[in-house]
């Protein structure tokens, strides 16, 4: 699957947390924020089929 990139904006303190975080546990950044954006899509996508019952 071809893979595209996205550009976000956090503070310099939560960046720092968060890569020290992932060096902590051998993660890499970009395969926990995807991970998150995947459990987000989850959430809050609703099925074609709910929608149109709205």
């Amino acid at each position: 699957m071809a893979e595209d990139s996205i550009r976000v904006y956090l503070s310099k303190e939560k960046k720092v947390r968060f890569k020290a975080a992932c060096v902590l546990q051998d993660r890499d950044m970009s395969d926990v924020v995807n991970e998150l954006i995947d459990q987000w899509l989850e959430q809050n996508e609703t099925p074609p089929q709910q929608q149109k019952n709205r």
